[in-house]
């Protein structure tokens, strides 16, 4: 099917598909393309796989009147599956498809049946923690090198990563903030001189909140000031509730669960924290940094392309309790450094990560990539 992107009677159809595994960056990239893309020149769909998409996305969605379909599925390969997505596709007609994390694995047949005219696929973490199966590696090889897949990864370290593992070059696309949801405005005034730190995230492995804690009972010892908010969920949570009470910190640690007002929790805490051994471009960095709130990271993946170290937070190696304690000490006991680091921060958001640079630097690939599809079709 011929597109012209200069034709404004016809607008590219973008189908996104993800198999969601819960709340997180992916998924709010996802959601977020679909809601501020220039609907005068973009048509655009969501469609889950395996699981439906959390239900504060669903009502984003429906807000702004985004289809979102579901597809029950089995694996990537298997003729049912191959079936309803390859149903669906020659249904929906679109122009391009764009993957995340596995979806890859479950369009590239399909979309051999359908008349898809490119396939991006968004790379959220490196290489080796994308998949560590060597055929699913295999099979997004074949898709770079054979197929045609346009990779895209979410930070510089990311790319490089691709290049390592898939020998292909990756377009780079930094995850974008929605600088309006989060503001830097002083936070409601305290009675007392606790001191919030702050971490969300899904709590799996490779967020390693045992590390976490551990680096906060630390900071226990040396200021009682401190209270530690974990906002998420996932399998861990029932351990980390016994790391809790074996180190004796009931009352200085809560869980919160997923939380619909992340904003207003931002807003009201002093500092943020993450501790993951993996991340790609970790969407609730820039979400803190919006916040204007100081970062204390392990300096994993893409992190250290957002925060910079004594400007806007502090980087500590992954898996070092003392450094990650430390760090958080230095700025619970500061609090115009925890103000200035917050300051820069914010800016640093407000230049680089903006949401709408995210979407303007996607729309422009759209339009690159049938643009492409339009000339190799008219030399053929």
């Amino acid at each position: 099917m011929a597109v012209s992107v200069n034709d404004r009677r016809t607008k590219i159809k973008v189908l996104q598909v993800i198999p969601p595994v819960g709340i997180g960056g992916a998924e709010r990239l996802v959601v977020d393309l679909a809601k501020y893309i220039n609907k005068d020149e973009f048509e655009v769909a969501v469609l889950s796989l395996g699981n439906q998409l959390a239900e504060i996305y669903q009502e984003e969605l429906r807000e702004s009147q985004v289809p979102s379909i579901f597809i029950k599925v089995q694996t990537a390969f298997h003729p049912l599956t191959i079936y309803r997505v390859t149903r669906f596709l020659l249904r929906f007609k679109p122009h391009i498809i764009h993957t995340h994390l596995k979806a890859i694995r479950y369009v590239i047949l399909p979309s051999l049946f359908s008349p898809v005219l490119a396939h991006i696929h968004t790379i959220h973490s490196i290489a080796r923690r994308d998949t560590s199966s060597p055929f699913n590696r295999f099979i997004n090889r074949i898709a770079f090198k054979c197929f045609g897949v346009k990779p895209v990864c979410v930070s510089k370290e990311v790319a490089n990563s691709i290049k390592a593992v898939y020998g292909v070059e990756a377009l780079r696309i930094y995850n974008g903030v929605n600088l309006s949801r989060y503001f830097a405005e002083r936070p409601r005034e305290k009675k007392d001189q606790t001191v919030y730190v702050l971490n969300v995230g899904r709590m799996k492995k490779e967020k390693n909140h045992k590390l976490l804690l551990e680096a906060f009972n630390k900071v226990r010892s040396k200021d009682s000031r401190a209270r530690l908010i974990i906002v998420g969920d996932g399998e861990l949570k029932p351990a980390l509730e016994g790391k809790v009470r074996q180190l004796g910190l009931n009352g200085a640690v809560s869980f919160h669960g997923w939380r619909n007002d992340v904003p207003e929790l931002m807003r009201d805490c002093d500092i943020f924290v993450l501790s993951s051994d993996v991340e790609g471009c970790p969407e609730v960095v820039l979400e803190a940094m919006a916040s204007g709130k100081p970062v204390v990271a392990t300096r994993v993946g893409g992190v250290p392309e957002l925060v910079e170290y004594g400007i806007t937070g502090f980087l500590v190696p992954p898996q070092d309790s003392d450094a990650l304690a430390e760090s958080m000490l230095r700025l619970i006991k500061d609090s115009e450094l925890r103000e200035e680091m917050g300051r820069r921060g914010r800016e640093k958001a407000i230049k680089g990560f903006a949401l709408s640079i995210a979407i303007q630097r996607y729309e422009e690939l759209y339009k690159r990539v049938i643009s492409e599809v339009i000339i190799k079709s008219a030399k053929t």
